[in-house]
């Protein structure tokens, strides 16, 4: 279902940056009118600063109660043999609080986005907050007996 609504080429722009670069920890996205925008780009040296569990805290803090939201958070993971990977996990946060209008028109715009952020590993769907909680994400995107990195807070 097409809802008119357009992701901006700044969008793109960031995630491959994001991607390639690794110059973004995460990024959110929101719709503006008939546009799907950056509402935050965390970049790499800021989430150091803030650690990892602290990152996907601020990542998590961006989706508001009343209000639907995109994300992309590059997820980092130790495999154990295959030593450390990342995965792009794409969210769409569409909570049963907002107005049914706006869980509608982020639903519908979703591949207006999707369809521009070619690499996404995993696509996670969220209505509630206990569907954001790191260890429920976790378990979604990393195969078994993966442990999650943990990366302290650097001054």
């Amino acid at each position: 279902m097409a809802s008119g609504v357009t992701a901006v080429n700044d969008v793109v722009t960031q995630f491959e940056e994001l991607k390639l670069r690794r110059k973004y920890a995460f990024i959110v996205y929101k719709i503006d009118g008939s546009n799907i925008v950056t509402s935050l780009a965390l970049e790499k040296e800021a989430a150091e600063k803030l650690g990892s569990e602290a990152t996907y805290e601020k990542f998590i803090s961006e989706f508001p109660e009343n209000e639907g939201r995109y994300g992309v958070y590059d997820f980092e993971y130790d495999s154990g043999a295959d030593g450390i990977r990342n995965k792009l996990v794409f969210f769409l946060w569409a909570p049963d609080t907002a107005p049914i209008k706006a869980r509608m028109v982020y639903a519908s715009s979703k591949q207006a986005i999707r369809q521009r952020l070619d690499g996404i590993n995993v696509e996670i769907q969220c209505t509630e907050a206990s569907e954001l909680a790191h260890e429920v994400v976790f378990e979604k995107l990393a195969p078994k007996g993966a442990v999650p990195v943990v990366k302290a807070p650097k001054a």
